[in-house]
């Protein structure tokens, strides 16, 4: 095993050790379309198994960034309808429970950075106000602060102005509300991306070690050529001796 072998060797480490790190940096948008449910009423926690759970409610039509809302009447259902000529992505889409003025609650069972949701294609319809909220839970039961807002109207029927997004610029959040004003509203294909897992530290630990194993696989190659040099075979010597005076 020469010089070489050991070279590529500690650098086969450290392009495996990045790459681990590169893919334990990686994270993936959830997008849901409902159209696996059954029109009607459901149970609040029907997907809970794609991290997400739902609560109908009511706030305040008012809003300000920073400032707090207490949802009022919760009540952990929300309603499906299979109406494909409404729906963003056919047949379903959802509202809050018995719609109304009725606003939707979406926690998220792990922290997200970044939430949207396309509102219904009902047409025709006159413009009116819906609201998508990113919300942070105060000390006190049901409050919430209102850390991000996106606003549109119910009206568009195509991207982006069907569209609302709140992204806190990678501050996660564990949840955000669809907000009616004056008439009942829905929406579909809710998305929403997971914040980088807790252990990103793990991906700094992993470059970390690849320094290590690159500075080991370095070090073995020094002590490899000076192990080469103290232990080789003595060379033969030629002694000159003076020429004596005649």
């Amino acid at each position: 095993m020469g010089t070489r072998f050991w070279g590529l060797a500690a650098a086969r480490c450290l392009l495996a050790a990045c790459s681990l790190a590169a893919l334990s940096g990686q994270v993936f948008a959830v997008t849901i379309h409902f159209d696996t449910l059954t029109a009607g009423t459901q149970p609040g926690n029907a997907l809970v198994a794609q991290g997400v759970t739902f609560t109908t409610g009511n706030i305040p039509n008012t809003v300000t960034l920073g400032g707090t809302v207490t949802l009022a009447s919760p009540d952990p259902q929300f309603d499906v309808f299979a109406q494909p000529a409404n729906a963003v992505s056919p047949p379903n889409f959802v509202t809050a429970h018995l719609a109304g003025l009725n606003d939707l609650l979406i926690g998220f069972s792990a922290p997200v950075t970044e939430v949207s949701l396309r509102t219904d294609h009902f047409f025709p319809e006159s413009a009116e106000v819906v609201r998508l909220l990113a919300l942070r839970p105060t000390a006190n039961p049901n409050e919430f602060q209102v850390i991000g807002i996106a606003a549109g109207f119910d009206n568009a029927t195509s991207a982006p102005a069907d569209t609302l997004v709140v992204n806190l610029g990678g501050v996660p959040f564990r949840y955000a509300l669809f907000q009616t004003t004056t008439e009942p509203e829905g929406f579909d294909d809710l998305s929403f991306t997971p914040a980088l897992p807790a252990p990103a530290l793990g991906g700094r630990a992993i470059l970390l070690l690849a320094g290590l194993l690159l500075w080991a696989g370095l070090h073995s190659i020094g002590r490899i050529r000076a192990a080469r040099f103290v232990n080789s075979p003595p060379q033969d010597t030629v002694t000159i001796l003076p020429r004596g005076r005649g």
